[in-house]
């Protein structure tokens, strides 16, 4: 029954958000120590309150024990040695008057014994006011005799039979409040040191049972949270090694649930940017056998062989084997190795035998110039992305101008990119197909391999697939001027 109860109380426990969880500890461990602090403190100030009043008291009847007799007889003489009454002490002895100092004296001692903690200084205090009422009485006796004439010698003796003997009780019941004041703040100390040590052994016992309390909901909260955290681990795990359609599932924890939730989308989009990956992968290489099988083209590498043939058979040797050393490089360059990035100077070296091959052919209507700076001869581009522009330049721009032509490639620095133009002063396009060219380079266009700018769109492709966005082709042309191809690409090295 303990057991299933127990159960019951866990599995609750486990629906509890963590925060509340932290919050049930810190107030388990919050609220037995703030309680004992805070009855520590009154106690301590109680202490501190009945001591400090005790002090207070005993300092102010010393005052009086020094003061009050003397002053009182003092006055008392001066008034009956020289007949003078209360007020004339006053205002021409400048001493203070009886009545005042008696009426002072009552208010303190009337406050003492309101604030004495032992019944002995109360009754001290009791004994004191009521001296001091006899002594207002002989006062006031004295003052109404002492302006008659043959009073003298009574007021002499009641100076010394009443005054001085009634101030020297009030001193001795002084002597006497102070005494039983010490004893009290005696009693009071004794007091401080048996709560003291009661108050220690109950702050043992709470500290104690803090520490029990706080070591058993931390192990009960650890509990709770373990082992869902231990399968969204073994999930993460599995996850990390390539299982990307794994998810994990909820234990009842509830701020775990979100957390269970933000892994598994997190897990759905990771899934689906491999699968994209993937196909970006799978398409990147479609891009590239198809512009292999576009430069090896069977006319080109037919018209160039048929060159070869005719300059052999007009005793040409030299011009074929320069002929034949072009189409080596043209064919080394475009397989690379397998690579699919090289130098910026075999590119240039790739189109500059491209080009070389076709002088041979078009030497009437084709010339060309290269223009690399040697700062950006040892960056990175895609292989093959210069010979579908300088292709498209020759048959679409040159070719159709039917006279001399010029094709310029020229590399520039931009800064964090490469900028190659490809420049051309064939015929150019009309409006309507610029617009045409510029649809099919686009990340808009579509098109197939039998389009015209296929290859372009190949080039532009490919671009945007390996640096983003941001990068890619530019056209601009003018009938009966020429065109204009920009390639933009970022500055990258060896790593």
């Amino acid at each position: 029954m303990i057991h299933k109860l127990a159960g019951n109380v866990y599995r609750r426990f486990r629906k509890i958000s963590l925060k509340r969880k932290l919050a049930m500890i810190i107030a388990a461990l919050f609220i037995p120590y703030t309680i004992i602090t805070l009855f520590l403190l009154y106690n301590m100030n109680s202490f501190y309150e009945e001591y400090n009043t005790i002090g207070e008291n005993v300092a102010l009847a010393n005052k009086y024990n020094i003061e009050f007799k003397e002053d009182m007889d003092a006055v008392m003489y001066q008034m009956v040695i020289r007949s003078m009454n209360k007020e004339e002490i006053e205002t021409e002895l400048n001493m203070e008057n009886p009545d005042d100092m008696i009426r002072k004296a009552k208010n303190s001692f009337t406050a003492l014994r309101k604030s004495s903690f032992s019944s002995e200084a109360k009754e001290s205090a009791k004994s004191i006011l009521n001296l001091l009422d006899t002594l207002q009485e002989r006062v006031n006796d004295i003052n109404d005799r002492v302006k008659v004439s043959g009073y003298y010698d009574q007021n002499v003796l009641s100076l010394d039979t009443d005054i001085r003997i009634i101030t020297e009780l009030i001193q001795e019941r002084i002597s006497e409040y102070n005494y039983y004041e010490a004893a009290g703040m005696e009693d009071v100390q004794k007091e401080l040191g048996q709560r003291l040590d009661l108050l220690i052994q109950i702050s043992l016992v709470v500290f104690v049972t803090m520490v029990v309390a706080s070591l058993s909901l931390a192990t009960f909260l650890s509990r709770s949270i373990t082992s869902s955290v231990e399968n969204l681990e073994d999930t993460v795990e599995q996850f990390g090694q390539g299982n990307f359609a794994i998810r994990t599932k909820g234990a009842g924890d509830t701020d775990l649930e979100v957390l269970y939730e933000a892994f598994n989308s997190m897990a759905d989009q990771i899934e689906v940017l491999v699968e994209h990956i993937k196909e970006e992968q799978i398409n990147s290489r479609n891009l590239e056998l198809k512009l292999l099988q576009a430069q090896i083209n069977p006319h080109f590498l037919y018209n160039t062989l048929d060159n070869i043939v005719w300059l052999v058979e007009d005793d040409r040797k030299e011009d074929a084997e320069n002929i034949v050393t072009y189409l080596s490089k043209f064919f080394r360059t475009t397989l690379s190795g397998g690579r699919d990035f090289i130098t910026v100077k075999e590119e240039f070296e790739h189109i500059e035998a491209y080009l070389k091959i076709q002088s041979f052919r078009y030497r009437d209507i084709l010339s060309f110039e290269l223009e690399l700076p040697e700062v950006l001869e040892n960056y990175l581009i895609i292989k093959m992305a210069l010979q579908p522009i300088v292709e498209n330049a020759l048959y679409h721009g040159i070719k159709y101008k039917r006279s001399m032509g010029k094709i310029v490639v020229r590399a520039e620095d931009a800064g964090e990119s490469i900028r190659i133009r490809v420049l051309d002063d064939g015929i150019g396009m009309i409006r309507e197909d610029l617009l045409k060219l510029r649809h099919t380079v686009s990340d808009q266009g579509n098109p197939t391999e039998s389009d015209n700018g296929f290859g372009m769109y190949n080039v532009a492709e490919r671009l945007r697939m390996n640096y983003g966005m941001a990068y890619g082709l530019t056209v601009e042309s003018e009938y009966g001027k020429g065109t204009e191809v920009v390639l933009l690409f970022p500055k990258r090295t060896k790593s």
